[in-house]
């Protein structure tokens, strides 16, 4: 293996990183390089055809405020009552979706509620009269996304996702929720689709309690082989600190040791040569061409007592790339659509 590292000056995205350049050697067997160019065959919104035989309840925007990927923002027409008048209005709100949130999701409480303890009814009206009903805690995370909107009401979380087939499609920035079992129309050889596993093994280790997210596997050497969050609430893919092998962590905190002696203030991250998933045949795919930086952050407290190793997270900056992501919760499937 041959490492090097080099600082480069970004005007744009980053104001600076650190890049670390990896070659490894070839095994005996070489991983498919996936990239960001779809097979000719591809027609114009390739999840029109997977999903052609089911039937959705609904749809909704998306939006993708701020740097890098951007972070997922659903568009919801939610219902709110005014008990003072006795009346109901439907209002555009806007919630960051966050696959770490293992309940239905959270929402912005008003300054004046004292308890938190219960959930909260919402329904959510969809275009075509089909309403989703979600019960929400209450409380004050996030409320800085107001910044990006205005008319932001809190998160999304796995709890509700995993009531339905979801389809991201990113050429027309929409969420169409499908029922359940709803049946698609993917050939096991379709080559514009990755098809991976759901990954939703993580325990807490001292409850051995279920911290329910969606996982990839991932190995990216010379990095110890770990879970990767599919990470909609991140608009940049992540390495997790502790996560970095010996040779790699001492090169950064000399670099940022330097820095720091120097009075600079910039993001630390690599450049990963192989970012190797494996999909439900057993096929080897390498994403790293869809996007090789990764920031280097700390390890978020969430996944400090887990029972599997945590690499990083995956987020809008490469999972925009693909026109569009299926998550199938009834079949334990994740497609990502070339």
């Amino acid at each position: 293996m041959n490492s090097t590292i080099e600082w480069i000056a970004d005007s744009g995205k980053w104001i600076a990183f650190a890049i670390l350049a990896i070659a490894c050697t070839a095994g005996s067997t070489r991983a498919q390089t996936d990239s960001t160019h779809a097979p000719l065959s591809t027609i114009h919104y390739p999840l029109d055809s997977y999903l052609r035989l089911a039937h959705p309840v609904g749809t909704a925007k998306l939006d993708f405020p701020g740097l890098d990927g951007g972070f997922t923002f659903v568009h919801l027409p939610t219902e709110e009552v005014r008990p003072y008048w006795g009346d109901t209005l439907v209002h555009d709100h806007t919630y960051l979706l966050d696959l770490n949130v293992s309940n239905d999701g959270l929402y912005l409480a008003p300054d004046t509620m004292v308890s938190f303890s219960s959930t909260t009814p919402f329904e959510f009206d969809l275009p075509g009269g089909h309403i989703i009903h979600a019960n929400l805690t209450p409380g004050h995370s996030h409320e800085d996304m107001r910044a990006l909107d205005s008319t932001f009401n809190g998160t999304i979380g796995y709890g509700l996702m995993k009531q339905f087939v979801t389809a991201f499609d990113f050429k027309r920035n929409q969420l169409t929720f499908y029922p359940l079992y709803a049946s698609d129309s993917i050939a096991a050889d379709d080559t514009n689709v990755i098809q991976l596993p759901i990954l939703d093994d993580a325990k807490i280790t001292y409850c051995h309690c279920n911290a329910p997210t969606i996982w990839l596997d991932v190995e990216a050497p010379p990095l110890p082989q770990g879970h990767v969050n599919l990470a909609f609430q991140a608009p940049q893919s992540e390495i997790f600190k502790p996560s970095l092998d010996s040779a790699t962590r001492l090169v950064i905190d000399k670099n940022h040791l330097r820095d720091s002696l120097a009075g600079k203030k910039r993001p630390i991250g690599l450049n990963l040569a192989q970012f190797i998933i494996h999909d439900v045949f057993g096929h080897a795919i390498n994403l790293a061409p869809r996007g090789p930086h990764r920031a280097i952050d700390p390890m978020p407290p969430i996944y400090h007592d887990f029972n599997v190793p945590v690499m990083g997270a995956l987020g809008t900056d490469v999972l925009r790339t693909f026109s569009g992501i299926i998550i199938d919760p009834s079949r334990g499937r994740l497609i990502f659509v070339k």
